[in-house]
């Protein structure tokens, strides 16, 4: 007898590793298989109504950005270049589950617009549906993170790195965690899920990268030299 429920111990814990192991590899692999063709036809669909890009290098500009006119929850702003990635990610309007996980970015839609003074905030996932964020840790101070809109390319420089709490939620603030503080930078700040120390696989805590106002460039006028190096890493 002790033998047969020693039998049937181990088949239910053979069993249970062989669950575990699918629902990791689902996790993942198979989402982000899923979405990746939804991630490439959104960013086609946003360039199709677009010129095509001017090839040279284009001014530079530091003065107020054209203003972003706001769209529809769901709807598209723009696509987000990091050269370190290799990436285009598009940007969309709201942070529901159902758009993250088309592999989106969503813009916290009570934070500034891009470009706008204040804090311009997006949220990813880091390892699964796109795996968008995954390797913000590799992210450094300098690099170039571009948000291009129909109208103009905003260029920010990362500034710094935090991880926080996810109850930290003053992190969205126009100056984060400065409640009731007038902005006087621009800022785009991106958010994912983290452990504690930084890893991957783990939501226990929010993985912050602040980025600030470079310059910004008309679409009309070139394109940024920053993404010539796109997908050098």
């Amino acid at each position: 007898m002790f033998y047969v429920v020693l039998g049937v111990v181990g088949e239910l814990l053979i069993t249970t590793s062989l669950v575990l192991g699918l629902f990791i590899f689902w996790q993942l692999y198979w989402t982000t298989w899923q979405v990746e063709e939804v991630r490439e036809a959104a960013i086609m669909e946003f360039h199709k109504e677009l010129p095509p890009p001017v090839e040279q290098a284009g001014e530079q500009r530091t003065d107020d950005p054209p203003p972003f006119q706001p769209v529809g929850y769901g709807e598209t702003i723009g696509v987000l270049h990091v050269n370190v990635w290799g990436m285009q990610i598009p940007i969309v309007e709201g942070t529901k589950p159902y758009l993250l996980d088309q592999a989106f970015a969503g813009h916290y839609p009570k934070t500034q617009q891009v470009g706008e003074l204040g804090n311009f905030v997006i949220a990813g996932h880091r390892r699964s549906y796109g795996n968008n964020f995954r390797h913000v840790d590799i992210l450094e101070s300098g690099q170039p993170l571009i948000v291009e809109t129909k109208d103009a390319w905003i260029v920010y420089e990362v500034d710094h790195k935090q991880i926080i709490l996810p109850t930290q939620t003053d992190v969205t603030l126009p100056v984060p965690f400065e409640k009731g503080v007038s902005p006087t930078e621009r800022l785009m700040t991106m958010t994912t899920c983290s452990t504690s120390t930084g890893g991957q696989f783990g939501n226990s805590h929010r993985y912050i990268v602040y980025s600030k106002f470079k310059y910004w460039m008309p679409r009309e006028s070139g394109t940024p030299e920053e993404l010539s190096t796109e997908g050098a890493r």
